[in-house]
């Protein structure tokens, strides 16, 4: 009888060690292969075959190797060019031969000294997987499952078992890459060929100390953990040291200056640069962890929906202070990580996505203390400052954070790929990257000016801008942009009045001077500055308008955020009828001041096309203020708002329906016919601002409101639940 021969035919395993074992018990539980093994030691090879390893003992002789489709050589790097000699006068060059050493370049000169020159059916490959374990009983078929596996290709690889060795590691549950020979020692010099060469190290130095026998006995987990791999062969990781010596000595000398430097931190009492490295070094790691992660399990856990119930009839009472404007906690982050000496931020934000800028910017090497859950310390590393992090910056869902590093890092002198997550990937950003090519900046991007984007310098050139939206975002982007000109930034905006931004920059040393048109910014660096952020602005228009739909309200804002955007919304507030008092500091250039409010009934409005504009970001909270004043309301020039907010006031117009409020869109406008909304179960869609909103809209409802998919809200507002008990606005988390 004639067996169908398997998918990757006869293989042969020289060398039964852990990893040989391992790949031919792979192969063999999957019945991809009929698995010859051959080992110098007899006794591995009869148990290879008596455990099910290996199908057939073998050796290298013309009538086993003629007939073998795969060869894969698990020997020892050193004796690599003896099994070659052995192999040469048997070989076929239809044979695919490989081997699985952690060391590329000495495999490929020996064969160059056997066969003359490289035979193209050798191709280098690497599994980066192992175990401390040797011999043909530590052989598990699952080893390679979901790690990386290396195929290093020479220009005269023969492309069909090239192919084949893709899909022979791929088999296994590998994920496979490729990778010139070169880039390959150096790379593994650095992640695995130094961490063990440290920890046989550590371990003999300390072995042979006058105190061994204590350190030994209280050593900890954190000493097991490290010194773990010097449990390796030492046999094996000597002939890869022979082998790889050229790459293992860079990557030594390397760690060699950074370890003299640690040496002159702690001998200088140098907290900051020590904290700087540990810092950095934390980041990587929890880099390399969460690849690590995704590779292990093959996706993000499902985020939980969270709700939040409204219930009617509340009454807004008491004085509060809020936590900082999250909007300005991001960049007094960006500006103190940017000036010269150390920033003392107090009253920041750090929830939401406000860790992103400070991840950001740690992944760059500037050193940030959290000394308190709402202060932080920075010790800033000038304009240019900044060093390239080890992986790509990953802005996650922020708009924020995205705005600010973008001419940040276009002003620095190392290239850096940029990404972010969701629907930020597929948004233009034509005129944020703009900013940056102005700038002398390159940008390339698989789908023109989306992200992900690979940004690296140009030549710096003075920079002249003219903005023709009122992005606020936009206008900090360009602000920062300027910064960075050689001698003088010019910045034309829409509304040249003074914003937090350009007041926020002067607190740090920053030399603009206002025009008729917008700003000049000069040449000059920024100096760290200590200050107290105000209130948030987006959670003090929501509860000012909380107050006045509520009656019996009595609030007052005691650090509230008193901009021309955020005094926009309330001075219109309070044309509509709003029982609202503010009360700025005087001569206070940070915009901040105390804001009163009460329940008053509201008039209809309408807002012209320029006005809806301006006041885009708070007009879901004004949908709900026409939901309940008296008569009819029009909100003009809706389509011509950026999509995104566009989207989310037709978002609440749905909420608006579901809760049989009257409204009506049409040709760009909104019109909204007040009264009392009936109540219901509504979806924000995760956005948080839509989902304040929702909750407002049900502050006055003939029945409880449900708001659902507000995990977000929960993200940028983590205080909701204390600061509404505090308040008496009785809503409640699920």
């Amino acid at each position: 009888m004639t067996h169908q021969k398997k998918r990757f035919g006869n293989v042969m395993i020289v060398g039964l060690g852990m990893i040989g074992g391992s790949f031919a018990k792979a192969l063999k539980e999957r019945g991809l292969a009929t698995l010859y093994g051959v080992d110098r030691r007899n006794g591995e090879v009869a148990l290879g075959v008596s455990t099910g390893v290996i199908d057939y003992p073998a050796e290298l002789s013309a009538d086993y190797v003629a007939k073998m489709d795969v060869i894969i050589l698990a020997t020892p790097v050193r004796a690599m060019e003896s099994v070659l000699s052995d192999l040469k006068p048997l070989l076929s060059s239809t044979t695919l031969l490989t081997d699985v050493g952690s060391t590329k370049g000495s495999v490929v000169e020996a064969a160059r000294r056997v066969f003359g020159e490289v035979p193209t059916h050798f191709i280098p490959s690497h599994p980066i997987a192992g175990a401390e374990k040797s011999g043909v009983l530590a052989a598990n078929s699952l080893l390679f499952e979901k790690h990386m596996a290396i195929v290093t290709p020479l220009p005269d690889s023969d492309p069909v078992l090239l192919d084949c060795l893709h899909r022979l590691w791929k088999a296994v549950g590998a994920d496979v890459v490729s990778m010139d020979v070169e880039h390959h020692d150096h790379v593994l010099a650095s992640s695995s060929h130094l961490p063990h060469l440290l920890a046989y190290t550590l371990v003999d130095a300390l072995a042979s100390s006058e105190r061994s026998q204590d350190i030994f006995k209280f050593a900890a987990g954190g000493f097991r953990d490290f010194t773990r791999i010097a449990s390796s062969d030492p046999v094996m990781w000597r002939d890869v040291f022979m082998a790889n010596k050229e790459a293992t000595l860079a990557t030594l000398d390397h760690f060699t200056d950074r370890l003299a430097d640690m040496r002159t931190a702690i001998e200088q009492g140098d907290g900051a640069s020590m904290f700087g490295v540990f810092t950095r070094a934390k980041s990587a790691r929890d880099h390399f962890l969460r690849l690590l992660e995704l590779r292990t399990i093959g996706s993000i856990e499902e985020v939980r929906s969270v709700s939040v119930t409204v219930l009617p009839a509340s009454a807004i009472k008491g004085k509060i202070s809020l936590l900082g404007d999250k909007s300005l906690s991001h960049k007094a982050i960006t500006m103190a990580s940017l000036s010269q000496g150390v920033s003392n931020i107090k009253n920041i934000d750090l929830t939401g996505d406000v860790r992103v800028t400070v991840q950001a910017f740690r992944d760059m090497g500037v050193v940030i203390e959290e000394i308190a859950t709402d202060q932080l310390r920075v010790h800033g590393v000038g304009l240019q400052g900044l060093k390239a992090p080890i992986a790509p910056i990953n802005v996650h869902q922020s708009r924020d954070s995205l705005h600010l590093l973008i001419p940040v890092l276009a002003g620095q002198q190392f290239p850096v790929t940029v990404t972010a997550e969701g629907e930020l990937l597929s948004q233009s950003m034509k005129e944020l990257f703009d900013l940056a090519r102005k700038m002398g900046g390159q940008l390339e991007s698989s789908v023109t000016d989306c992200l992900p984007v690979y940004l690296s310098p140009g030549t710096p050139s003075d920079v002249s801008i003219r903005l023709e939206t009122g992005s606020e975002r936009l206008r900090m982007a360009a602000l920062l942009a300027a910064l960075y000109s050689p001698y003088e930034g010019v910045l034309e905006v829409l509304e040249p009045c003074l914003s937090h931004s350009e007041v926020l920059l002067r607190q740090f040393g920053a030399d603009i001077r206002e025009t008729n048109s917008g700003f000049h910014i000069f040449s000059k660096p920024l100096t760290g500055a200590d200050f107290i952020l105000s209130g948030d602005v987006s959670k003090t228009a929501w509860l000012v308008l909380l107050a006045a739909l509520s009656p019996g309200s009595d609030l007052v804002i005691q650090n509230a955020c008193l901009g021309a955007v955020s005094s926009g919304y309330l001075e219109f507030l309070q044309s509509i009828g709003a029982n609202i008092s503010l009360n700025p500091l005087n001569g206070d250039e940070v915009y901040e001041g105390s804001v009163e409010g009460g329940f008053a009934e509201l008039k209809a409005f309408t807002l012209l096309p320029a006005q809806t504009y301006r006041l885009r970001e708070e007009l879901p909270l004004l949908c709900v203020a026409a939901a309940y004043a008296k008569g009819e309301s029009k909100i003009q020039g809706i389509s011509a708002l950026p999509y995104y907010d566009e989207d989310r006031v037709l978002s609440l117009v749905d909420a608006l329906n579901h809760m049989k409020v009257a409204c009506r869109y049409q040709s760009g406008d909104l019109i909204i016919e007040g009264g009392v909304p009936q109540g219901g179960e509504v979806d924000c869609v995760g956005d948080d601002r839509l989902a304040l909103a929702m909750l407002a809209l049900g502050v006055r409802s003939k029945a409880s409101t449900k708001v659902n998919d507000c995990q977000k809200l929960l993200e940028e507002f983590n205080g909701l639940e204390h600061v509404a008990k505090q308040l008496g606005f009785h809503c409640s988390v699920a």
